[in-house]
């Protein structure tokens, strides 16, 4: 059996990060759940990381690049990896011990400065840790968090790989 070539694995990650980002979309519009900071963050990351995935698979690089590609790739994995495990580290603290995590990202963007809105997203609190939908008896934080180490494996293994 042979492996898929590095810009066939780069254009199989698109396409998941795709898939991704349409159920987000689906569960926002469809079925009402308003995205907290730590999920837009999130967000940004997969639509990061889509755009390197792309990029990987429709131009064609030498050695050189490939690694710096897969290397940032593996950096935007890591920092979604942060983010998903905070928020599931919030939603598996007691009710009680969250901040207030109310205002939304493009609002704390505008009013603050970005050394504030990051403090103020990393502390997290009410709005953050609920856990609004569950599949297979994970939170959507859950399975972000999944999604980034998938990706995280991916972006290693194109890293690591002969491509010549």
């Amino acid at each position: 059996m042979r492996l898929p070539s590095p810009r066939s694995t780069y254009l199989i990650g698109f396409f998941g990060i795709t898939v991704l980002l349409a159920l987000a979309m689906y569960l926002q519009i469809y079925e009402g759940l308003t995205p907290c900071p730590l999920c837009m963050l999130q967000r940004f990351m997969l639509i990061g990381l889509g755009a390197l995935f792309f990029i990987g698979a429709v131009i064609k690089f030498n050695n050189i690049f490939h690694r710096l590609l897969a290397f940032a790739n593996c950096v935007f994995a890591v920092l979604g990896m942060v983010l998903a495990g905070r928020q599931v580290w919030l939603q598996h603290l007691p009710p009680s011990t969250g901040g207030d995590c109310g205002a939304s990202l493009d609002y704390m963007m505008q009013v603050l400065p970005l050394t504030e809105v990051i403090k103020k997203v990393f502390i997290g609190g009410a709005e953050c840790s609920q856990v609004n939908w569950v599949l297979f008896q994970l939170s959507l934080a859950e399975w972000s968090l999944i999604c980034f180490i998938l990706l995280l494996g991916l972006s290693l293994w194109q890293l690591f790989r002969k491509i010549f």
